[in-house]
């Protein structure tokens, strides 16, 4: 039964005590500080491993969660792009995309969940895909989220942080940029195809998704971490229509 000390970013520890306790080899899970928690793990470690969070460094009693990766001050935390990524239910083949990928996190999520998977990520900052290609994204394109270089009933998973309004863009214009999101997600999901958005700008969202027949919400799941509270919601495109 090793004991583990694991490292988070952003004073996301909260939420990877969440995370933990969901899990059924962990137990005897601990606070130290902000950024560090401490666990019993009762057996192998198989379990972490498996959701790919995790590798060694050194001592099998000393793991951290992530490696070093360049980010700017929105850059979606690790720890949250990995519950993202576990909620899209990605399977081998699957063609992912993530259309606001900044640094791309979330793209490398992908990949460590899923190396089967097909993965592309398209911003509209260059900066920031010069940024995600040193952190060892690929697949990456300029684009804007409202006109994506994907064909339509192309894509099988999507999955995204999307502009909170705040560090970027503003409500104002979300307002006019989450229908033009959807209206895109609709046009590029396959059908049966899955999106998991994140964001805190929750009624804005459940407004823009009501008159969009081919998106149903199936579930809701709240985040908290370092004082923010989003929510990431799971929406799939119906097999018919």
């Amino acid at each position: 039964m090793p004991d583990l000390v694991l490292r988070t970013i952003d004073g996301a520890a909260d939420l990877l005590l969440e995370e933990l306790r969901a899990m059924s080899s962990v137990r005897s899970v601990q606070e130290l500080s902000a950024e560090t928690v401490a666990c019993t793990v009762d057996g192998p470690l198989d379990e972490l491993l498996a959701c790919g969070l995790y590798f060694s460094a050194g001592s099998l009693t000393w793991m951290r969660r992530f490696g070093p990766l360049e980010r700017l001050p929105w850059s979606t935390n690790p720890v949250v792009a990995e519950v993202l990524v576990r909620l899209a239910k990605i399977r081998p083949g699957h063609q992912v995309i993530d259309p606001f990928c900044g640094t791309g996190t979330i793209l490398l999520a992908v990949r460590r969940r899923a190396p089967a998977a097909q993965v592309a990520g398209t911003d509209h900052d260059p900066h920031a895909l010069e940024i995600a290609t040193r952190n060892g994204a690929r697949g990456l394109a300029r684009a804007r989220a409202d006109a994506l270089p994907f064909k339509d009933r192309s894509v099988d998973r999507v999955v995204t942080n999307l502009p909170f309004g705040k560090q970027v863009g503003s409500h104002h214009l979300n307002r006019t940029l989450y229908p033009a999101v959807l209206s895109e997600l609709t046009r590029v999901l396959t059908p049966g195809g899955r999106a998991v958005l994140l964001t805190e700008d929750k009624r804005l969202l459940h407004k823009a998704i009501q008159p969009v027949r081919a998106l149903k919400i199936v579930r809701e799941r709240l985040l908290k971490y370092n004082g923010a509270t989003p929510t990431a919601y799971v929406l799939t495109r119906p097999r018919r229509g």
